[in-house]
């Protein structure tokens, strides 16, 4: 039987008891020892306890101990099915309390996890902070998941305002962490019909491990400033089930940049849908929203894929003439100063000491001897 609120500190004076035979033995028990005769009772309010027959408190924990031996024989999916059942029946009570987030936490910070989907949880969020989230603060710990030194300033302000315009990918890129003090948004200056532009100095995203790692590290940083805001976890989920776009984007040498534009283009969204009270995109979302996002750059992707056509043919040429490739020319002339089991070239590839004689059908010989020695 769950409690209906925190559990109380555990009293340490004794209290007036009469233990079971109904001897009062004119005195009190000391509490310690009466939790350890009463264990399955001890977690409920002391004030309730005062209020009960003794008789009933023993009746209670009796219970209390079959329900527990009952539930030690259930299965695991069983026992998840009855704690929620039983968090339904039994509500945890939430004290009033201060938080600066730092030293002085709420107790509430230590409940479990809310078990609802992800995008009610965001719009219960959306109702109770508002558009701008909440007060960006900067002084985290990403040391402890190795992330580190791995957020820029703008980072950290924009992670906290879930309708931000500002939240780039390469804010957590880390490269971009030490010149990011001397790095400006984005002016244009008119004057008639020039125009002056000045962008960040930031540096782009250029490989698939930089990818990878500013996207986890994004994923952490949201984790510590908003823990129920799984946006960001919906991203990375969807590029790994679909291996980084691994379909479309294969040997594509821009992969990295093009994934960045289309994490930069759902932090966008998502910015938007919480201006409107509309759930994040979850993983599911992402799939269509890769398909439209695709559709749009439609003449890039076909450009690649000429391009990667046009490596494939060249391969095809190039195996064309690859059937001397593996055969040790100066072997074959008997000036090879190499054994035959360690003849390489410069670059590391194993030569073979077999004869390279052209014969009628167009096969080289591939016998062991020299071609001067062929036939």
């Amino acid at each position: 039987m769950p409690s209906s609120g925190f559990i109380p500190d555990m009293p340490t004076s004794g209290f007036n008891f009469t233990p079971p035979g109904g001897e009062d033995n004119g005195g009190s028990f000391d509490m310690a020892q009466v939790w350890g005769l009463l264990p399955h009772v001890k977690h409920l309010p002391t004030a309730m306890l005062r209020n009960i027959p003794n008789s009933v408190i023993f009746q209670l924990n009796e219970a209390l101990a079959r329900e527990a031996k009952m539930n030690s024989k259930m299965s695991v999916s069983a026992r998840l099915t009855s704690n929620a059942q039983q968090l339904v029946l039994n509500p945890v009570g939430v004290p009033a309390g201060s938080d600066d987030r730092k030293n002085c936490l709420h107790p509430a910070r230590f409940l479990g996890g809310a078990c609802c989907s992800a995008q009610h949880l965001w719009l219960q969020a959306r109702d109770v902070l508002g558009v701008n989230g909440v007060t960006a603060i900067g002084n985290y710990d990403l040391d402890s998941v190795g992330c580190g030194g791995s957020v820029t300033p703008r980072g950290w302000e924009a992670i906290h305002n879930p309708s931000s315009p500002d939240l780039k990918l390469k804010l957590f890129f880390m490269p971009n962490v030490g010149n990011s003090r001397l790095s400006t948004k984005k002016i244009d200056l008119e004057d008639g019909e020039k125009a002056l532009t000045v962008g960040d100095s930031m540096k782009e995203i250029g490989d698939m491990d930089g990818f990878r790692a500013a996207l986890n590290t994004a994923r952490e940083a949201m984790c510590c400033a908003l823990p129920w805001n799984r946006s960001i976890a919906a991203i990375q989920g969807f590029l790994i089930n679909s291996n980084y776009a691994e379909a479309d984007l294969r040997g594509n040498p821009n992969r990295a940049a093009m994934l960045t534009e289309f994490v930069d283009f759902v932090f966008a969204r998502n910015a938007l849908n919480w201006e409107n009270k509309v759930p994040f995109l979850a993983a599911d979302d992402l799939a269509h929203a890769w398909s439209s996002w695709k559709g749009q750059r439609a003449a890039y992707f076909t450009a690649s894929t000429s391009e990667k056509q046009k490596q494939s043919s060249q391969v095809e040429k190039k195996q064309k003439f690859s059937d001397m490739d593996d055969i040790c020319r100066r072997f074959n002339r008997k000036d090879c100063k190499n054994s035959a089991s360690d003849c390489k070239t410069w670059s590391g590839r194993k030569l073979k000491h077999v004869c390279s004689e052209k014969l009628a059908n167009g096969r080289r010989c591939r016998k062991d001897h020299a071609r001067v020695d062929h036939k």
